[in-house]
């Protein structure tokens, strides 16, 4: 995933002047902006972290059971 990312980032990096307004209609018939596509890249990455955050808060709170991480405050 590292790889690909990095040569996704020099790729990007590469671009001398991206239009980022350029679009291509979407299989759902809209124009899909090339900059949507990146937000989206971007915004996709976020909720697999956010996925992986939650997992390990769930087990961490059912390995310290007993105990109770209520101070630390609301998830």
């Amino acid at each position: 995933w590292l790889a690909e990312r990095d040569r996704s980032t020099a790729w990007l990096t590469g671009l001398e002047a991206p239009d980022w307004d350029a679009a291509e209609l979407a299989p759902w018939g809209d124009p899909f902006p090339a900059g949507n596509l990146l937000a989206a890249w971007v915004a996709h990455d976020l909720l697999h972290m956010r996925q992986l955050v939650e997992l390990h808060w769930a087990w961490t709170t059912a390995q310290l059971a007993p105990r109770t991480v209520q101070y630390a405050g609301d998830w």
